[in-house]
This record gives structure tokens, C-alpha cells and sequence, in this order.
């Protein structure tokens, strides 16, 4: 297993792991849009020349980021790689100076819910209607 930063060579992969690990559907030219913006942003984990995970989070101000996505292929899934990636994001977010990470989540995926608190996230408030199918979103967030 590998952590590094996504390579435009990752694109393919990466589209089929958010596909199939995440309920919203994304354009892949998302990816190419937004990581201009900040490439250290966007880190990935592979095996076997194969990327099987990231995260893809933005600069949201000059001392916080918002964590976009998480994915992992599920077959990978409880092995940790989740809380790789994301302490890996954390450490580029201190790099930078950023202070504050936040993200939102399905009011209805208590895994991921549990999963973002034991990162040390914490609630702050609901978001009505804000994923696609109109199911509210939880917003969390978390000082480093």
C-alpha cells in the first residue's frame, strides 16, 4: 500500500471507487476542475499500481478545509485505510496553517457518522435537503 497524491493518471480509478463506494453520482471533471486549486488535496491509497481509496477536500478558507469525499473500494473497507488517508489529509491541513477541517454526511450512515466522531469531528447542525435525493446532511467539524 501507497499514500500519495493523485496523478491525472488516477482519474479512471478514482471515478470507479466514488461510483461504487458513494451514493452521489460525480462528474469526473469535478476532480479536474477543483484540484488545480490545491493538488496536496487530493491524496490517494493504492495497491498494486491501483488506486483503492481517497480523499479529495478543499482549501474553504485561508485556515480551514472541507473534506469533499472519502472513498474506499469496497473490498478494502475496516482496514484502517480511511483513517490513513484522513490523518494524511490532517497533516497537509497543518502544513498550510489550516485549522479547522469540516465535512458533511448522510444523516442516515451512522458508520460514517461514528467513524468522523472517533477522528475527533464533532456535529454541528443539520442540513436540510442537501444531497441530491433530498436527504439532510450532517455537519461536523474538527480542530487540529
Amino acid at each position: 500500500m501507497q499514500i500519495r497524491y493523485f496523478q491525472g493518471r488516477d482519474l479512471a480509478d478514482i471515478c470507479q471507487v466514488a461510483s461504487t463506494s458513494l451514493l452521489e453520482h460525480y462528474d469526473p471533471n469535478l476532480f479536474v476542475q477543483l484540484v488545480p486549486y490545491w493538488p496536496e488535496g487530493l491524496i490517494v491509497i493504492e495497491d498494486m499500481g491501483r488506486v483503492v481509496g481517497f480523499v479529495f477536500g478543499i482549501r474553504s478558507g485561508e485556515r480551514q478545509a472541507r473534506i469533499l469525499m472519502l472513498a474506499i473500494n469496497d473490498r478494502y473497507r475496516g482496514g484502517g485505510l480511511g483513517t490513513m488517508l484522513t490523518e494524511e489529509f490532517f497533516r497537509e491541513c497543518a502544513k498550510r496553517g489550516i485549522c479547522q477541517v469540516t465535512l458533511e454526511v448522510r444523516v442516515s450512515n451512522d458508520k460514517a457518522m461514528r467513524f468522523y466522531q472517533r477522528l475527533g469531528f464533532f456535529n454541528v447542525r443539520i442540513v436540510q435537503r442537501y444531497y441530491s435525493n433530498g436527504e439532510d446532511g450532517l455537519f461536523m467539524m474538527r480542530y487540529l
